[in-house]
This record gives C-alpha cells, sequence and structure tokens, in this order.
C-alpha cells in the first residue's frame, strides 16, 4: 500500500475535523427537531450499522494511510523504528512492552512496508472502538462511533500517542466485555495482558475496571474518591507524583516528572502545572454518572463499571496532573469519555423526547473538539498552513 497523499499533510487534521463537523451536526439536526425516542426504539438495521462500518473503514485507510510527515510527531518515529527492526522475539516480561515488540516483529516477518504497519495499527484503533460500539449500543451503532471519532483524543492517539491508543482500544474492548458479563472475565484478562504488554501504563485502567467490576461497584464511592483526588493534588500533587513514579507505573512518568521540575528541560516538554482546563474537560462524565446515578437514582450495572472505571483513572490523573506531558496520563480515562457519555443516551430512557436532548448534548460534546481545534491548532502543523497569526491569539 502507497500513502494517501491527495490531501497535504498539513491539511490532514483540517479535512478530520471539518469532515466530521458536517457529518455530525448533520445528525444533530436530524435529530433535535424530534420529540420522539427514535434511538431508543431504533432496530439497528443493516443499513445504518452498514453504514457506520463503512465510515470506520474509511477513516481506517485515511489515517492508517497517512503520508510522511512532521505533522503526525510520533508517527514518523514509529515508522522508521519498524523499518529498523532487527529484535528477535522477546519473551513474555511484565517490564517489557513484549506484545508491542513481537507484533511489530511480526508484520515486518510478514513483509509490510511502513505504511501498512501504520494502516494495522490504526485497523485495530479503530477496530476496538468500532467492537465496542458493537457490544454495547449495536441499535445506535452510526452515533455511536460519532462519538468516538468526535471524542477530544481521537486524531491525536492515532497519529500521535500511536502505542498508547493501539493499547487502549485493547482495553476499551475488555470493558466492554466485563461490563456486560463477569462471565466474560477470562476473556478481558487476556485482552488487558495483551494492552499491558503493548503499553504499561495500561496496568491502571485494568486495575480500575477489575475494581470496578468487583470490589468498589457504588458510583457515590468513586465519585467521593474523584473529589478527594483534587484536595490530595492541591495539597501535596509533588509528592503523591513522586511516590507514583517511585513505584515503577511507567518510566515515562519518571522523565515527565523530572522534566517538569527542570526548568532547563521544560522548553523541550508541554506546559505543567495544574491543569484546571483539562480538569474542566474530564468533570463531565463524573457529572453525568452523579446526575444518573444520585440523583436520578437509575441503576444500571453496566454504566456503573464503564462510569466507576473512568472516574477511577481520571483521579489517579488528577494527582500526577502537575507533571509534563500529563495529557498522554489523562488518556488513560479519556479513552473511556465518549463511552460513559453515549451509553446512557442511547441506551437507558433518562427524559421524554430524548433524541432532542441527545442531540444537543453531542452538539456541546462534538463542538468542543471543533472549537478547540480553531482556536489552539488552526493555524499550527495540524491546521491550515500559513494562518498562524489571528486575532485571538495576539
Amino acid at each position: 500500500m502507497q500513502p494517501i497523499d491527495f490531501v497535504e499533510s498539513w491539511y490532514y487534521g483540517t479535512f478530520y475535523y471539518i469532515f466530521f463537523l458536517l457529518l455530525s451536526w448533520g445528525s444533530v439536526l436530524y435529530y433535535i427537531g424530534s420529540g420522539e425516542q427514535k434511538l431508543l426504539r431504533s432496530n439497528g438495521g443493516n443499513a445504518i450499522q452498514g453504514v457506520a462500518l463503512l465510515l470506520t473503514i474509511i477513516i481506517i485507510f485515511y489515517l492508517g494511510l497517512r503520508p510522511n510527515s512532521a505533522v503526525f510527531v510520533d508517527s514518523n518515529s514509529y515508522r522508521y523504528g519498524f523499518i529498523r527492526l532487527y529484535e528477535e522475539y522477546v519473551p513474555i516480561d511484565l517490564k517489557a512492552e513484549w506484545f508491542w515488540h513481537n507484533f511489530n516483529h511480526f508484520l515486518k516477518e510478514i513483509g509490510l512496508n511502513m505504511y501498512e504497519f501504520t494502516f494495522v495499527i490504526a485497523l485495530f484503533y479503530f477496530g476496538g472502538m468500532f467492537i465496542t460500539a458493537l457490544l454495547l449500543m449495536r441499535r445506535n451503532l452510526w452515533m455511536a462511533m460519532l462519538f468516538f471519532f468526535t471524542a477530544f483524543s481521537t486524531y491525536s492517539y492515532c497519529v500521535n500517542g500511536v502505542r498508547n491508543g493501539f493499547a487502549c482500544s485493547v482495553e476499551l474492548v475488555a470493558v466492554a466485555l466485563l461490563a456486560i458479563d463477569r462471565k466474560k472475565l477470562p476473556v478481558a484478562l487476556v485482552l488487558m495482558f495483551l494492552a499491558l504488554g503493548i503499553h504499561r501504563s495500561t496496568m491502571l485502567p485494568s486495575a480500575a475496571l477489575v475494581v470496578s467490576a468487583f470490589l468498589i461497584k457504588d458510583p457515590k464511592v468513586a465519585i467521593r474518591f474523584w473529589l478527594l483526588s483534587i484536595g490530595i493534588s492541591l495539597i501535596a500533587g509533588s509528592y503523591v507524583e513522586q511516590f507514583f513514579s517511585s513505584l515503577g507505573f511507567d518510566d515515562r512518568m519518571s522523565k515527565y516528572s523530572e522534566a517538569g521540575q527542570n526548568e532547563d528541560s521544560m522548553s523541550e516538554f508541554a506546559h505543567s502545572g495544574f491543569r484546571w482546563d483539562f480538569l474542566f474537560y474530564s468533570i463531565w462524565p463524573v457529572i453525568m454518572t452523579w446526575y444518573l446515578t444520585m440523583y436520578r437514582k437509575f441503576k444500571d450495572r453496566t454504566f456503573n463499571i464503564i462510569a466507576n472505571t473512568y472516574i477511577f483513572c481520571n483521579a489517579f490523573w488528577i494527582m500526577v496532573i502537575r507533571a509534563s506531558f500529563s495529557n498522554r496520563f489523562a488518556y488513560l480515562s479519556w479513552f473511556l469519555y465518549p463511552l460513559v457519555i453515549a451509553y446512557p443516551l442511547l441506551r437507558m430512557n433518562l427524559w421524554k423526547a430524548q433524541d432532542r436532548k441527545t442531540a444537543i448534548i453531542f452538539f456541546c460534546y462534538s463542538g468542543f473538539i471543533f472549537f478547540m481545534f480553531f482556536i489552539y491548532y488552526f493555524g499550527t502543523m495540524s491546521g491550515f498552513r500559513g494562518f498562524n497569526l489571528y486575532w485571538w491569539k495576539q
């Protein structure tokens, strides 16, 4: 396979975001005028499922076969690392990402080029989302996939945090299986083990998932822990960050933590400090969980497991929020963000005229990433080249 280069790399992100802006808000217009319960009563016909699958395949080809460019940051490193790959079989070792290295070696042995390599990664990345949506929201597969495609981190973790995104998509399927039925624990454990072999940081969502499914099932406890984590972070965040770094949870944490404390290296890392903007974004699934489980008293075991897993993972990130590149750790909860929001809207009978309310929520949900794109990325490497001076950036 050859790269898709009919879209210049500078415009790749712009094309993606504008495409989904039109697609998403077209769907909003369809449902916002409805005073009925079309979403809840949908029978999930083969036609709409086929369209959702076709859209997923198109995006897999579009992003999987992206050209080489500095725009895609980590992609080039992974591609050139794949080309130079010479490792033999890597034995199973919980301290090493054995599955990632062996998977790379397998793809190299069967003769894939570097574009086909990232295509396969994108296949697993978006395939995990599609399988999760199919397991949990089959009757509204189109809307479910739009929630995934317009999530804040979806594009970024396909082209930048490649391995993290791959691992979390495998983890996502494990969450869906265990949330549906505890008897699926053996399969879920296998997937969690493979995710751990791709990116060690997934031990956090794996642990949170097991705790949510078997130990702490009440969302009230999770929400209180989340609120407590904010206080801990504000009062003793630096000590907590050093503690987690010393545990060897992920060697990247130690590197980012040290970078945040070294002024000379700060130019090479993302912003550090308590990220109130990230916290504001992260709070909405927590509010959704509070509204459904504590205010409205809904009891849905599947939702509780999904929501608790998100909340526990996000609480951990809050406690290390000052680390440079803390968005890498935020993704360990953010990959569940669309699931926490979409599942109750598409599966649970919450309100009269739920179609309209779902459309309004989805408008705000998807509108956020378009707002972030145009405010922060429009005019950078991820947006239109040359348009880098705007009055709102002055």
